[in-house]
Protein backbone atom coordinates (compact mmCIF):
# COMPACT_ATOMS: atom_id res chain seq x y z
CA UNK A 1 0.00 0.00 0.00
CA UNK A 2 1.32 3.42 -0.91
CA UNK A 3 -1.51 5.78 0.05
CA UNK A 4 -4.79 6.10 1.92
CA UNK A 5 -7.78 7.06 -0.22
CA UNK A 6 -11.05 8.43 1.17
CA UNK A 7 -14.03 7.49 -1.04
CA UNK A 8 -17.29 9.36 -0.40
CA UNK A 9 -19.12 8.73 -3.68
CA UNK A 10 -19.54 5.74 -5.96
CA UNK A 11 -16.05 4.49 -5.11
CA UNK A 12 -17.55 3.37 -1.80
CA UNK A 13 -19.14 0.54 -3.84
CA UNK A 14 -17.00 -2.49 -3.03
CA UNK A 15 -17.56 -4.29 -6.35
CA UNK A 16 -16.81 -1.14 -8.33
CA UNK A 17 -13.52 -0.58 -6.50
CA UNK A 18 -12.57 -4.26 -6.90
CA UNK A 19 -12.97 -3.92 -10.67
CA UNK A 20 -11.33 -0.51 -10.93
CA UNK A 21 -8.48 -0.94 -8.45
CA UNK A 22 -7.57 -4.60 -8.12
CA UNK A 23 -5.10 -3.99 -5.31
CA UNK A 24 -7.32 -1.71 -3.20
CA UNK A 25 -7.59 -2.79 0.43
CA UNK A 26 -10.73 -1.95 2.40
CA UNK A 27 -9.63 -0.33 5.67
CA UNK A 28 -13.01 0.65 7.11
CA UNK A 29 -15.29 3.62 7.53
CA UNK A 30 -13.88 7.12 8.03
CA UNK A 31 -15.13 10.68 8.35
CA UNK A 32 -13.93 13.94 6.81
CA UNK A 33 -14.85 16.68 9.23
CA UNK A 34 -15.68 20.29 8.35
CA UNK A 35 -16.77 19.30 4.85
CA UNK A 36 -20.13 18.59 3.20
CA UNK A 37 -21.07 16.23 0.35
CA UNK A 38 -22.38 17.97 -2.74
CA UNK A 39 -23.40 17.03 -6.25
CA UNK A 40 -21.58 19.29 -8.66
CA UNK A 41 -22.76 20.80 -11.92
CA UNK A 42 -21.48 17.77 -13.88
CA UNK A 43 -23.76 15.48 -11.84
CA UNK A 44 -21.18 13.75 -9.66
CA UNK A 45 -20.16 14.03 -6.02
CA UNK A 46 -17.57 16.25 -4.42
CA UNK A 47 -16.83 17.67 -1.01
CA UNK A 48 -16.81 21.33 -0.06
CA UNK A 49 -15.52 22.94 3.13
CA UNK A 50 -18.23 23.66 5.68
CA UNK A 51 -17.50 24.21 9.34
CA UNK A 52 -19.29 21.73 11.58
CA UNK A 53 -20.41 19.42 8.75
CA UNK A 54 -19.08 15.91 8.12
CA UNK A 55 -18.74 13.57 5.15
CA UNK A 56 -18.65 9.84 5.86
CA UNK A 57 -17.08 7.35 3.51
CA UNK A 58 -14.72 4.44 3.08
CA UNK A 59 -10.98 4.43 3.59
CA UNK A 60 -9.05 2.34 1.08
CA UNK A 61 -5.38 1.46 0.96
CA UNK A 62 -4.09 1.90 -2.60
CA UNK A 63 -1.03 0.81 -4.52
CA UNK A 64 0.53 3.24 -6.99
CA UNK A 65 -1.17 1.56 -9.94
CA UNK A 66 -4.57 1.81 -8.21
CA UNK A 67 -4.08 5.54 -7.68
CA UNK A 68 -3.09 5.91 -11.34
CA UNK A 69 -6.28 4.08 -12.38
CA UNK A 70 -8.38 6.39 -10.19
CA UNK A 71 -6.67 9.45 -11.67
CA UNK A 72 -7.88 8.32 -15.10
CA UNK A 73 -11.38 7.45 -13.88
CA UNK A 74 -11.77 10.77 -12.04
CA UNK A 75 -10.59 12.79 -15.06
CA UNK A 76 -7.68 14.47 -13.29
CA UNK A 77 -5.80 15.02 -16.56
CA UNK A 78 -8.91 16.65 -18.07
CA UNK A 79 -9.43 18.94 -15.11
CA UNK A 80 -12.67 17.37 -13.87
CA UNK A 81 -11.28 16.56 -10.43
CA UNK A 82 -8.15 17.55 -8.61
CA UNK A 83 -6.27 15.53 -6.06
CA UNK A 84 -6.18 16.87 -2.51
CA UNK A 85 -4.86 15.60 0.79
CA UNK A 86 -7.21 15.79 3.75
CA UNK A 87 -7.08 14.29 7.23
CA UNK A 88 -9.82 11.76 7.90
CA UNK A 89 -10.69 10.02 11.16
CA UNK A 90 -11.17 6.26 11.21
CA UNK A 91 -13.78 4.39 13.24
CA UNK A 92 -10.99 3.57 15.68
CA UNK A 93 -10.39 7.30 16.21
CA UNK A 94 -7.09 7.47 14.33
CA UNK A 95 -6.32 10.41 12.03
CA UNK A 96 -5.01 9.47 8.59
CA UNK A 97 -3.78 11.71 5.75
CA UNK A 98 -5.85 10.62 2.77
CA UNK A 99 -6.16 11.29 -0.92
CA UNK A 100 -9.51 12.91 -1.79
CA UNK A 101 -10.72 13.77 -5.29
CA UNK A 102 -12.38 17.20 -5.31
CA UNK A 103 -14.40 18.53 -8.24
CA UNK A 104 -12.83 21.53 -9.93
CA UNK A 105 -16.30 23.03 -10.40
CA UNK A 106 -18.33 22.49 -7.22
CA UNK A 107 -21.28 24.55 -8.44
CA UNK A 108 -24.36 22.64 -7.16
CA UNK A 109 -26.18 20.47 -9.65
CA UNK A 110 -28.36 17.39 -9.98
CA UNK A 111 -27.03 13.83 -9.91
CA UNK A 112 -26.81 11.83 -13.12
CA UNK A 113 -29.38 9.00 -13.24
CA UNK A 114 -28.48 6.03 -11.06
CA UNK A 115 -25.51 7.68 -9.36
CA UNK A 116 -27.02 8.53 -5.98
CA UNK A 117 -28.75 5.17 -5.78
CA UNK A 118 -25.30 3.50 -5.84
CA UNK A 119 -23.98 5.84 -3.16
CA UNK A 120 -26.97 5.32 -0.86
CA UNK A 121 -26.66 1.54 -1.27
CA UNK A 122 -22.94 1.70 -0.45
CA UNK A 123 -23.66 3.85 2.61
CA UNK A 124 -26.08 1.15 3.75
CA UNK A 125 -23.59 -1.63 2.97
CA UNK A 126 -20.89 0.01 5.06
CA UNK A 127 -23.18 1.04 7.90
CA UNK A 128 -22.61 4.78 7.67
CA UNK A 129 -24.54 6.76 10.31
CA UNK A 130 -28.31 6.86 9.77
CA UNK A 131 -28.46 10.67 9.79
CA UNK A 132 -25.79 10.81 7.10
CA UNK A 133 -27.61 8.22 4.98
CA UNK A 134 -30.70 10.44 5.19
CA UNK A 135 -28.62 13.41 4.05
CA UNK A 136 -27.46 11.38 1.03
CA UNK A 137 -31.05 10.35 0.26
CA UNK A 138 -31.85 14.05 0.00
CA UNK A 139 -29.85 14.10 -3.24
CA UNK A 140 -31.97 11.36 -4.84
CA UNK A 141 -34.04 12.58 -7.81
Amino acid sequence: MSTYYFAFGSNMVTAQMAARCTGAEFLGVAVLEDHRFRIGRRGYGSVVPEHGAAVYGVLWGLREEDEAALDVYEGVRHGLYQKARRTVRTDAGDDRPALVYVATDPTPGAAVPGYMEKIVAAAEEHGLPQAYREELRGWLP
